[in-house]
């Protein structure tokens, strides 16, 4: 027999007394001993003799015999190193990780219809791997998966990649943006650690007959610890599936949340020393604390002066390996000083310097730690669990009340802070739930207690149970409760069409590079914004996510002009937001009825129109802007574009929210600001009216002169019954192509009747009708246009099938430009002009107009005092017409 070894007080082998924590220590060698504590056989002539099936939860707390079991971990024989590999610790912990990476793998493709975290999965695994479950299926089932003598090794690997989790969760949170954190999103953290603990506390006292120790107050304060918890890792996910990310909830949420685990923190590294040993807890947490006050001065200083040198694309092995030696130096350093190993880690990981470097050392971690090691830990807690102690028939109506007490206690405190600054308790509500969402932190608070015997093994079921339910309602009841979409019900003004006339107009621009700022800007100043019709734009840069990070919303404070402090995924895409930031700043000041927002969206193309539409709602704007992903090059041709970008707008377009427009930049943004001369190309349809609702109102820039182009079906125009190859489904099909066009041509024609009434007199503009019979004669017609324009703006045309657009959609290159568009931006048409081709809202067709005269305020008809417009001026009676000829010496305008 090895001699006694002591961990901690604690004998490793073998020990004299019964009831130690399970594997408290391993003394490893080649020959190592291991302390497994097992549970006397129950019932009828047992012997004393080991059940597995009695196993159901951590065997220690029911233990009244402890063994001692000779381990070994290799030997000299074959590949595996033992005779039989199934049965050594090496080749059974590769099948114990096998196991659990293939059942989780499985939950997860699961409960993503059900739209589950992550963590629900994780945490089901540990369940249907607890030694009860499995004795159920078959007797030596738990024995033959986990042996005792495998634990340690299943222990060990899933703690290191305990230490390692929370060094990455600190190393994604921002103390710079907690700084500027609001007092309310403060409040609503305070609120949500005092109230659950004091709920959590209570639940645990009304538990004391339940459970089988005494009661205590370490067990009390851990138990209510873990109820405070708000997983910011899965809450971030979460939301983004609930579409609330970029919302004001979200944002709101996320605030809340990271104050929430940073107060949490610093509760822990006080909390655990007390809970170790109350008579050396005092020295323990001073020293603690000198070690988190070095990480903070020294450590970090030497940090920022390694990654100076950082040179090239990635960090050198070298300087990956120091950060990996600090993770776990910290960890052992705050272990020795009689706190928990994961304080040290989480804090080297927030002392930690954000930008690409934190970013690279996240995604060359997490496939390793997030993929394969913390799962193993849900299942040494999944282990312990005791599923059977829940189906107590006395104690079951007082645990379902406690669970639903665990569960309201977040809502209880959110609601006490919407309450105190008067917001809508509906939001409240909302908010609550999704505080609710646990992450592993929670686990790790009741392992410490359950370890430290502050509380037995049923109360730390209870608790894993209430955290199961508690994640799991958050996305169905959310729907329910809050109804995300519903806040949107009153946002009626998603296109240029209906939007007041004399109001703000909203505008939501996409930038994928600083390539695309100068035309973005030039066409925002030539959408004329005056005092009494200003443009409020959202800038959004959008920077394509790659690797395993996740999805993120960045905004920036316009007032601020120092540097950014926000992670970027890389330096260029960083660089590149600041000289945006810089570029819209320019414009606000310049002009004092424009107002801007900038934004960073990280996303991958996959899902990027799903930020971008959750933003253009959440902003409800009434158009949004995206960049075509061709640009232009300097011999004036189209060069192939981004197939990435491309489908994002594909998606955009499918999913819009609002109205959208793809702007083809041949160089707008090089305009002199005198000279802006716009051509608007009308077919029929609603896209077209919101095309010209967008040029009516550039045409009341001082600067801006219009030209408006009718394409009529003369009365030898294909009739659609010819055109059924063109019409999908039958004749049915075409019936209802043919009423829709001749209901979409009424409203065209009131429209347009409005709009020659409305600028009657204005010099600038001018409107002609051209008669045609196909889209041969279409195509003839665009190509013999004045190429003297500056701008061509279209209708996409997608909804309404027009006898001269029929067929030309089979030759487009680009259908998202729509046919018009896509003859526009091709080589053949001789033009260097800039194209915009707009689409409208789809919910937004068929609107009435208005009559003229009507004080409804939109473009169709409300008041235009927004525009000035003087004298009309008809086209050459011969349906030509010349390009404009300025008067320079005349300024036209709106006096405000």
């Amino acid at each position: 027999m090895k001699k006694h070894h002591h961990t901690r007080g604690l004998p490793v082998c073998p020990p004299k007394e019964i009831g130690q924590p399970y594997l408290k220590g391993v003394w490893l060698r080649r020959r190592s001993w291991v302390v497994v504590a097992l549970a006397r056989g129950g019932g009828g002539g047992g012997g004393g003799g080991v059940e597995m099936a009695n196993m159901t939860g951590d065997v220690a707390s029911q233990t009244d015999a402890t063994i001692c079991l000779a381990l070994d971990i290799t030997n000299a024989n074959s590949v595996w190193k033992a005779e039989n590999p199934l049965v050594k610790s090496l080749p059974v912990f590769v099948r114990q990780v096998a196991l659990t990476l293939l059942i989780t793998r499985l939950l997860v493709f699961i409960l993503k219809p059900l739209k589950q975290p992550r963590i629900m999965a994780e945490i089901l695994v540990g369940m249907v791997l607890n030694p009860g479950i499995l004795a159920s299926i078959y007797n030596n089932m738990a024995l033959k998966l986990f042996p005792y003598d495998s634990l340690a090794v299943l222990e060990t690997l899933a703690n290191v990649g305990l230490v390692f989790h929370v060094f990455l969760v600190g190393l994604e949170i921002d103390l710079s943006s907690v700084m500027t954190t609001g007092q309310r999103a403060f409040s609503i953290a305070i609120s949500g650690i005092v109230v659950p603990l004091a709920v959590g506390s209570g639940c645990f006292l009304m538990l004391k007959d339940y459970q089988e120790g005494s009661f205590t107050f370490a067990g009390s304060v851990l138990w209510g610890l873990s109820v405070t918890v708000t997983g910011v890792h899965i809450l971030t996910r979460v939301l983004a599936t609930l579409k609330l990310l970029n919302t004001d909830l979200g944002k709101l949420a996320m605030s809340s949340a990271v104050i929430n685990e940073l107060f949490l923190w610093v509760i822990l590294a006080v909390a655990i020393p007390i809970v170790n040993d109350i008579g050396t807890s005092c020295w323990a947490i001073l020293a603690t604390a000198a070690f988190v006050l070095f990480l903070i001065f020294f450590v970090r200083p030497a940090i920022v002066w390694m990654l100076s040198r950082y040179e090239g694309d990635s960090l050198s092995e070298f300087q990956v390996g120091l950060i990996l030696f600090g993770v776990v130096l910290s960890a052992v350093a705050t272990d020795a000083c009689g706190s928990y190993s994961i304080i040290g880690a989480f804090v080297f990981g927030l002392v930690f310097p954000t930008g690409a470097q934190a970013t690279e050392i996240t995604e060359k971690l997490e496939d390793l730690v997030t993929g394969i090691l913390v799962p193993l830990y849900y299942v040494t807690c999944g282990i312990r669990i005791n599923l059977e102690s829940l189906w107590d028939g006395d104690a079951m109506a007082k645990l379902m009340l406690v669970v639903a007490l665990l569960c309201s206690a977040k809502v209880i405190s959110t609601l006490l802070v919407y309450i105190l600054y008067k917001m809508p308790i509906q939001e409240g509500i909302g908010l609550g739930l999704v505080l609710n969402t646990k992450d592993i932190l929670a686990l790790i608070i009741l392992h410490i207690g359950r370890d430290r015997q502050a509380f037995d093994n049923k109360m730390f079921t209870v608790m894993v149970v209430a955290m199961l339910v508690m994640t799991g309602m958050v996305t169905p009841l959310i729907y329910f409760v809050y109804q995300p979409r519903t806040r949107f019900m009153r946002y009626k003004n998603r296109t240029i069409e209906n939007s007041q006339s004399d109001g703000e107009l909203r505008i939501l621009t996409c930038l994928h590079q600083t390539r695309n700022v100068p035309g973005i800007i030039s066409l925002l100043e030539a959408s004329n914004p005056i005092p009494r019709s200003p443009l409020r734009v959202f800038a959004l840069h959008l920077v394509e996510l790659t690797g395993r990070a996740s999805a993120m919303h960045i905004i920036h404070n316009t007032q601020n002009s120092g540097p950014s402090t926000t992670p970027a995924n890389h330096r260029s895409a960083q660089a590149q937001s600041e000289q945006i930031i810089s570029a819209f700043e320019d414009l606000e000041q310049r002009n004092l009825a424009v107002s801007v927002q900038s934004l960073t969206i990280m996303s991958p193309y996959a899902t990027m129109d799903e930020d971008i539409g959750s933003i253009a709602e959440d902003k409800r704007v009434a158009l949004t802007i995206i960049p075509f992903h061709k640009q232009q090059t300097a011999d004036g041709q189209m060069e192939e574009g981004d197939a990435g970008v491309r489908r994002v707008n594909q998606n955009v377009l499918a999913n819009a929210s609002c109205s959208v427009a793809i702007f083809v930049d041949r160089g707008f943004g090089a305009l002199d600001y005198q000279d802006r001369r716009i051509c608007m190309l009308f077919f029929c349809g609603p896209d077209d009216r919101e095309a010209l609702s967008y040029s009516w109102r550039m045409a009341g820039h001082p600067t801006a002169m219009l030209a408006v182009i009718r394409f009529i079906p003369s009365e030898n125009a294909a009739d659609l019954q010819t055109l059924e190859e063109d019409v999908p489904g039958d004749s049915n099909g075409i019936l209802s192509a043919i009423s829709e066009y001749e209901k979409q041509k009424s409203l065209d024609d009131e429209f347009v009747e409005n709009f020659r009434i409305r600028t009657s007199g204005d010099e600038n503009i001018l409107y002609t009708e051209v008669v045609l019979n196909n889209g041969e004669e279409t195509v003839t017609a665009i190509r013999e246009v004045d190429h003297n324009y500056d701008l061509y703006v279209v209708g996409r045309g997608q909804k309404v099938l027009s006898p001269l657009t029929a067929g030309l959609n089979e030759w487009s290159d680009c259908p998202e430009l729509g046919a018009i568009g896509d003859i526009l931006v091709t080589s053949e048409f001789a033009s260097t002009a800039s194209v915009l081709v707009i689409q409208q809202f789809e919910g937004a067709a068929g609107v009435t107009v208005s009559e003229p005269g009507s004080t409804d305020g939109s473009l169709n008809g409300g008041n235009m005092k927004g525009f000035k417009h003087s004298n009309w001026r008809q086209a050459e009676e011969d349906g030509g017409f010349d390009p404009f000829v300025r008067n320079r010496g005349v300024q036209h305008g709106w006096n405000a």
